[in-house]
Parts: structure tokens; sequence; C-alpha cells
């Protein structure tokens, strides 16, 4: 059983246990020789590993996706809590506990599918809801988008967070139709609901959180284009102007060409679900810093976020 997860080591603690390997890269000091930066992770959350020595020694046992005993210290550098690795040794998955490598949404999963077969129900365009029951007709996609994170680290990166995120999505987006009575609002759920669908195949998630080959060869929006794009196709009299706007919210959901939409959104429901979106990824982000810096003034520097947090509600 894990004793030592991440969001509990500090500067000066030994550490001793078993972490995931999430990354890896091989870079060289000033003289020349080699070293190692690891991506660590646990349930808890993710810390950077260094080996300054033995790299060909201790490389074998190193690759992204193993499970690996961890011997060294805490340390700090520019801010930043970082092990300083001393040995490295890898661990079989049949050794490993899952629950202590993958955290679980604080929401109950089956509660938040039903209420998102609700919004599917009362969808009043009869094609997308279609397409929808259709497709969540298929129980190795039910069980996928129940279970399926929907980051490996940036937001809601636990089993049930994609669910959760496209249920706050909806949540959010039912006061629109009221300020804009002119959205199509059965076309801005079903683009909700199947944004992210490409998840579902972008990420492995039984031991913890990582992604599969296909998720870094093509990627979650090609994917999710695909799965959405073929389903339609079984529908023989699905109308093609549905089609194209449906699938180009897929694509355009990342919002600009270098945040990896091939496309930008073209029209006011696709721009909705981008900073839909965006919206809740944030605030799982703010909430997720929020809960970590208790006690602190302020958080550290958040990449994302772009800023340290100002923790208003100190405990």
């Amino acid at each position: 059983m894990k004793k030592q997860f991440v969001k509990d080591l500090i500067v000066g603690n030994k550490v001793d246990d078993i972490f995931f390997i999430r990354d890896r890269r091989q870079l060289k000091k000033h003289d020349g020789s080699k070293f190692l930066i690891l991506e660590l992770s646990d349930r808890s959350g993710v810390i950077l590993g260094k080996i300054w020595d033995s790299v060909d020694e201790f490389y074998p046992e190193t690759n992204p996706g193993n499970f690996a005993k961890i011997q060294g210290d805490v340390t700090e550098y520019n801010g930043e809590t970082q092990i300083t690795i001393a040995s490295i040794n890898r661990v079989s998955e049949q050794d490993v506990t899952a629950k202590d490598f993958i955290a679980s949404s604080r929401f109950d999963i089956e509660t938040m599918y039903a209420e998102l077969k609700d919004y599917i129900n009362a969808i009043t365009d009869a094609d997308y809801r279609k397409l929808l029951n259709n497709l969540f007709s298929h129980s190795e996609i039910i069980q996928k988008f129940k279970m399926a994170p929907a980051s490996t680290g940036v937001h809601h990166a636990y089993l049930g967070g994609l669910l959760e995120h496209t249920l706050f999505m909806l949540r959010l987006s039912q006061s629109i139709p009221k300020v804009y009575p002119e959205i199509d609002y059965s076309l801005l759920v079903a683009g909700i609901i199947l944004h992210d669908i490409g998840k579902i195949k972008e990420y492995t998630f039984e031991k913890a959180i990582a992604h599969t080959d296909e998720g870094y060869l093509i990627g979650h929006i090609v994917v999710g284009y695909e799965i959405v794009k073929n389903e339609i196709d079984k529908i023989a009299d699905f109308p093609e102007d549905k089609k194209q706007l449906l699938l180009h919210i897929i694509l355009s959901h990342h919002g600009l060409r270098e945040f990896g939409s091939p496309t930008t959104p073209k029209f006011a429901e696709a721009y909705l679900v981008h900073t839909l979106d965006n919206l809740d990824a944030r605030m799982m982000m703010y909430r997720e810093v929020t809960e970590k810096a208790q006690g602190e003034k302020w958080s550290d520097y958040h990449q994302f976020l772009e800023t340290k947090v100002f923790i208003k509600n100190r405990k």
C-alpha cells in the first residue's frame, strides 16, 4: 500500500515509495554529461524527479508508462518542489493498487450520467437527439464516457472527469437561450456533449491516467470528429447542414489553431462551446489551486492560469 503521496511531499522529506512515470526527458549538463527529468504522478498530483548520476544504469527503469519504486530526497529548484532520485526500480502493475494512482470525481458517476441523459432527452431537434441516443446506446462508449478523465493533469484529471466537465458545461448553458434567443440550443447541447468525446480513446485510465498511442498520434479532436462522423453516416436521412455544423464544433472547440483546433469557431454556437469549455476548465484549475494552497495567502505560479492565485478563504 502506497504511503507517500505527491501532495504531501515537502522539502527535506526522504522518499521511498512507488510512482507512475508519465514522461521522461534526457538532457545534458554544462559538462556534457547526461541527466534525466521524470514526470512522476499518483492520485494526488504530479512532481518532477531528477536523476543526476548513473543515467545509463537507471535509464531502462524509467520508461514512460512504468510504475517505479523511487528512493531519494524532496528538494526545491526555482520555487518548485522536486525529487532528487538516488535509486529507481521498475515495479510490476500486478503489485500496484489502482486507487493509489488514479483519483475519482467527488460526484457520483451514475447520478451525473442520469443527468446527462436528461439533457439528451430534452433536446427538441429530432436529428441531434437521435444521433446522441444512438451514440449512447453503445455499451463501450457509455462506460468509457462515464469513467474517462478530461485530461492527464490540466483539469478534471480523474475518473469521471470528462462526464463532470461535460455536465458542468451543460448546466452553464441553461441560461443562454434566455439571453440570446437566436441560439440553436439543440445544436449547442449536442456540441457540448460531443466536443470532447474523442477523449474516450485519447486516454488510458486503468492503473493510471496516461495518453494512448492514438491520443498522442492523432489527438481527441480528430478522434472525436471521426467517432461522430461515423455515427452520423449510419443515419440515412441525417441532414448534411446539421452534420457540418456539429462536426465544426468538435474541430473548433479549442478556439485557436495554436491551441490545437484545425479551425476557429465560425458561428455563435461553436464559439459558445469553446467559451464554456474554457470557462469550466479554468474554474476547475482555480478550485484545485485553492484547495492545494489552503493555509497560504498566495499559491505557486500556475502555468496555465499564468498567475499566482490569491487564496481569499484561507483556513
